[in-house]
This record gives structure tokens, sequence and C-alpha cells, in this order.
């Protein structure tokens, strides 16, 4: 059986994968390459109004919008559980402490000092105190009530649940704030990562198609895609991308780091900052917005390598197998 190049076979364009047979069979793998209008194509004539709502909501314009929308309402939805009930946990613990107080000390007026009773009375407030710091904290109460649940602290939450993060994200106590917090990820969830796998190609694409004329009006002898074989282009994109994450994270380091003033041990590590037992309660508002928007663009730049890998795949994994060896051709 003969294998032919695309270019050798009529009617074959060379922009897909294909593997064309002596026999007439034609195997054809498709790239891929194909995303979502950034938004809709005017409407035709004598289209219905339904068909232009639909080609608009599906449109990554209209996904991005919706997505929006949906998260707005339910960051309210949630803080309206989660809230109130973060603070009235934090105010029962208050006051059943300053109770276990008063009782030990009327207990230890009645009692002679240093007796056996003395010290028992001490030791037994104490496990009522461990005990019950333990069912406040596992029911979610703060030394200042009110630092995590508020619109920044669900915002960011709810930014965790989308992305399918989820790493130090505090969690609902209430049972309405769970359910809120379940629906919320229903959609936005496949909705996100569908939106991010088209805009993610739309961009690369688009970088792509910049490159190849740029440094085509600059006449340069080895553009970005002419003159290059796949192996050297695909090679090259996918080098790329481990730099952009290096980048990305040292703008968040001295970003989120330096700026306000950490360490070097905790600018480096200030993702940890903003998990439940990193310390979130003492990060400002502001901060967590823009935190946020920060683990957002590094789903977007995560999406773009994935986009890329897409793409240069077949030639970047043909340049490892030979350089590494790591298949052995049995047939």
């Amino acid at each position: 059986m003969e294998n032919k190049k695309p270019s050798e076979v009529d009617g074959i364009d060379d922009t897909t994968n294909k593997l064309v047979q002596a026999d007439n069979q034609i195997l054809v793998t498709q790239s891929g390459n194909v995303w979502l209008r950034f938004y809709p194509l005017p409407k035709l004539p004598g289209e219905s109004i339904r068909s232009v709502l639909l080609r608009c909501m599906l449109s990554q314009l209209g996904l991005f919008s919706v997505l929006i929308l949906w998260s707005t309402v339910w960051v309210f939805v949630i803080q309206t559980f989660e809230g109130p009930n973060e603070i009235k946990v934090s105010r029962t613990f208050e006051d059943e402490q300053n109770q276990i107080v008063i009782e030990l000390a009327t207990e230890l007026r009645q009692i002679e000092p240093l007796s056996p009773k003395w010290k028992h009375a001490i030791e037994k407030r104490i496990n009522d105190e461990m005990f019950l710091t333990m069912q406040a904290v596992s029911q979610g109460a703060r030394i200042h009530p009110g630092q995590y649940w508020d619109l920044s602290g669900t915002f960011l939450f709810v930014v965790y649940v989308m992305t399918a993060l989820g790493f130090g994200a505090p969690v609902p106590q209430t049972l309405w704030g769970r359910s809120a917090a379940l629906i919320y990820a229903i959609f936005a969830i496949p909705t996100h990562i569908y939106l991010m796998l088209n805009t993610s190609m739309c961009f690369v694409v688009q970088v792509e198609r910049y490159m190849a004329r740029l440094r085509s009006k600059l006449r340069d002898k080895r553009p970005f895609v002419l003159g290059k074989t796949p192996v050297q282009n695909g090679s090259g994109a996918c080098r790329s991308m481990p730099l952009a994450a290096a980048l990305y994270y040292t703008t968040g380091v001295a970003a989120f780091g330096f700026a306000r003033g950490n360490t070097y041990a905790d600018a480096l590590m200030f993702p940890i900052e903003f998990t439940t037992s990193g310390g979130l309660d003492q990060v400002n508002g502001h901060v967590r917005i823009l935190y946020a928007f920060y683990v957002e663009g590094a789903m977007v730049l995560l999406s773009c390598g994935l986009a890329t890998l897409r793409r240069h795949s077949g030639a970047a994994l043909t340049c490892m197998t030979e350089k590494y060896r790591l298949f052995n051709g049995g047939y």
C-alpha cells in the first residue's frame, strides 16, 4: 500500500492533516482550527427572531455576556445566604465563650483555692472551650466575622468555582449556600470551558497571522510560518508558552507580593495567601477582586497553551519522538 502526500493528490488542501492511500480511500484528520464567531453576523432576510437570538447567544460575545450576568446574579445569591450565617455563627461562638468564662468564675468562687476540685473545674472548662472552638470553626466561625463572605470574597469564590480550581476556596456552610453554588457550577463550568477553548483558539490563530504578516513586511528571511518546516514552527510556538507562563507568574509575584510589602518567601508563594488557611480574611476586598481577574487571566493563558498544543501537537510530537526515540516501530 502506497501513501501519498496531500500535495500529490488533486482536490486535497494542505491545511489539514490527511493520509491518502493507493486504494482511493482518503483518511482525513481535521486540525480543529475553528472557533465561534466573536459577534454574530447581520440578520438575513426572512430570518426569524429566534434564530437571531440563538446566534447572538452562541457567539463569543454572547456567551461572555451570559456568563457575566449569570455570575453576577449568583454572587449576590450566595452572599445572601453565607454572609449572615458567618456573622451569626461567629457571634454565637463569642457568646458561648463568654458564658464559659462566667460559669468558671462562678464555680471557682465556691471552691477552696488550689484544691482538687479547683483543678478539675479548670480542666473541664478548658475541654469545653476546645470542643466549642472546633465546633465553631467547622461551622464557619471567624475571629473577624464578615470577612470571607462579603461581596469581594464571594466574587473570588465564584471565580474559583467557574474556573474549576477550588484551591483553598472557602466552603459554603449553609444548605442553601451549597445548593446555590452547585446550581451555579452546573452552568458556569462547562460554559466557561467552552468559551475559553474558542477564545483561545481565535486568539492564537490571530496572533500567528499577525506575526506572519509583520515578519513578512520586515522581509525577514525566516518568517514565523513561511519558510519553516511544521516541526520548527510547532517547536517555536510550544516553546513560547512556558516563557509566557513564567512571565505571567512573575507579574503576579510583583503585583500581589512585593507591591503589598511581603517578604521574598511570601511573595513567591502569593497564591497561598488567597486561601482560607493562608490568611484570606486579612486580604483587602479590592485585592481579592484583582486576584480573581488574575486567576481568570491564568486560565486564558492555559487555554492558549492548549490551543497552541492542539495546532502544533503533530509537529511537536513528531520532533519529540524522533529526538528521544520514544516509540518502537513494530509493524
